[in-house]
């Protein structure tokens, strides 16, 4: 019989999420946490007061990084994303190039 959602553990295993400050991924950070996972945030700006949120989160001071990457720099998601158990991508590249 498959688990229910609320009993999934993730003791012990590492997830990414692209694009951590955004609205759908800070929930799957949150959510993440509360069940356990290592969370590594993805970030244009790590440092930026808009994500202060996501470090006030239950267990981030123990479980979550947050990383500068940028979508379009495969060495910066790369080094994010190795050694995860998973990947939650949901970050969307920003340009300025109308084209």
């Amino acid at each position: 019989m498959p688990a229910d959602s609320s009993s999934v553990s993730g003791h012990g295993q590492t997830v990414c999420v692209t694009g951590a400050g955004g609205f759908i991924a800070s929930w799957i950070v949150k959510l993440s946490l509360e069940r356990g996972y290592i969370v590594r945030g993805t970030l244009r700006n790590p440092d930026d007061p808009k994500n202060a949120h996501l470090r006030e989160l239950e267990g981030a001071q123990d479980r979550l990084t947050l990383r500068k990457a940028d979508l379009l720099d495969y060495e910066s998601l790369k080094e994010a994303i190795n050694g995860c158990d998973g990947v939650f991508h949901t970050a969307s590249p920003v340009t300025d190039d109308p084209v």
